[in-house]
């Protein structure tokens, strides 16, 4: 059995979350990264980096803009 994917530890029946769990995940999600606005920015970082269009350093230094250490 697996374990749900949300990080609860609890084994959903089938696929990968208990119902709702998904919504929490992404709560999570926007909660760590400031926002849901943040998190595109994020992906749409990550997308940029993947097709070559940034450095990693570039991503790196964007990344860090967004996401302020814990603290």
């Amino acid at each position: 059995m697996s374990t749900c994917r949300c990080g609860c530890g609890e084994s959903p029946a089938h696929g990968d979350f208990l119902p709702g769990h998904d919504q929490k995940l992404r709560a999570n999600l926007e909660r760590r990264t400031g926002g849901l606005l943040a998190l595109a920015d994020l992906v749409d970082l990550a997308e940029r980096f993947v097709d070559g269009s940034i450095s990693m350093g570039d991503y790196a230094i964007r990344t860090r803009g967004i996401i302020r250490p814990r603290g």
